[in-house]
């Protein structure tokens, strides 16, 4: 039965806490932080926001052409004046643009939300404009003339060995890498999965030839490593963009820009006029701090044959 006069929580009201607050705060699900660190980084050194990567124009012809460009053209004759060749050269641009975010915490926010600091917001600035960066950088795979795979068909081991042909076969030399979208990298492992079940005359030869190697975490990591494949490391993303009316995303395979030896082949460059920057601004009326994080970056296609579109399905 009830207890007249017993003390219960509810008489207590005042003393008792509704909740505890955990000492850290968790994060959201967010992006992986690919692909802007395999792109050629520039240094501008002047005041220009436009950045130009010059090029030698080809006296050799479009690679593969079965060397119609230098079977004679080249021959001389004894004591015969040769005749001049101009030398020439083209370029590609890309611009630097400004990414920027403002938080605006009051005193009173900053004063009774203990667990927040200025680090905090710091840090969480600093990972959305990365984000917005390497949507940027994404956006570029798109826009690459040569292309692999087939629309509304999911991407197979045949989309990407047809990358890694086609890019040897136009003479793109370096280290490759790939990034593809979430989808083309479960659908390429689904793809290894099937093949792997398949007994094979020369099995021992496909596996060398492959050369598979996975990643543990299978992606659950800051970059996305997933995979490599025939030497060449895929990273997974979620920034990708669609095409075809959203039926099908596109991922790419291309030559690294930040091994110095191959930057000549580099397909993609970036440059940076502003670091990620942290300025205040006092509003003393309203008893707030401005928080302006901004960074001036930007990123382009240098060089178009070395590189590999890989368009399958969403």
């Amino acid at each position: 039965m009830a207890i007249t006069g017993a003390t219960t929580t509810t008489s207590l009201t005042e003393l008792i806490a509704t909740e505890f607050i955990n000492t850290f705060i968790g994060e959201y699900l967010g992006n992986y932080k690919n692909p802007l660190q395999f792109f050629l980084p520039i240094a501008v050194t002047n005041g220009a926001s436009t950045v130009s990567q010059p090029r030698w124009v080809s006296d050799v012809g479009t690679v593969p052409e079965d060397g119609a460009a230098v079977d004679t053209e080249f021959d001389a004759t004894e004591a015969t004046d040769l005749v001049a060749n101009e030398l020439e050269t083209t370029d590609a641009t890309f611009s630097v643009i400004e990414y920027g975010l403002l938080r605006e915490p009051s005193d009173t926010a900053m004063e009774d939300a203990s667990l927040i600091t200025v680090m905090d917001i710091v840090q969480n600035a600093a990972g959305i404009i990365a984000d917005a960066m390497n949507d940027d950088a994404c956006a570029l795979f798109a826009s690459l003339s040569n292309s692999s795979g087939s629309t509304g068909v999911d991407m197979s081991i045949a989309n990407v060995n047809d990358a890694l042909y086609q890019l040897a076969r136009r003479g793109a030399k370096g280290e490759l890498v790939g990034i593809f979208d979430n989808i083309q990298v479960e659908d390429f492992q689904n793809a290894l999965e099937a093949a792997s079940t398949n007994m094979a005359e020369y099995a021992g030869a496909a596996d060398r030839m492959q050369n598979v190697s996975t990643d543990a975490m299978q992606g659950r990591n800051v970059e996305g490593y997933t995979l490599s494949y025939k030497g060449v490391p895929i990273y997974r993303q979620g920034l990708t963009d669609t095409a075809n009316t959203a039926a099908d995303v596109v991922g790419a395979i291309f030559v690294r820009g930040d091994i110095a030896s191959q930057r000549g082949y580099a397909t993609y460059g970036q440059a940076s006029r502003r670091p990620f920057t942290v300025a205040t601004q006092r509003d003393e009326s309203a008893r707030c701090t401005e928080l302006v994080f901004t960074a001036r970056w930007g990123c382009g296609e240098i060089f178009d044959g070395t590189g590999q579109k890989l368009v399958t399905d969403a």
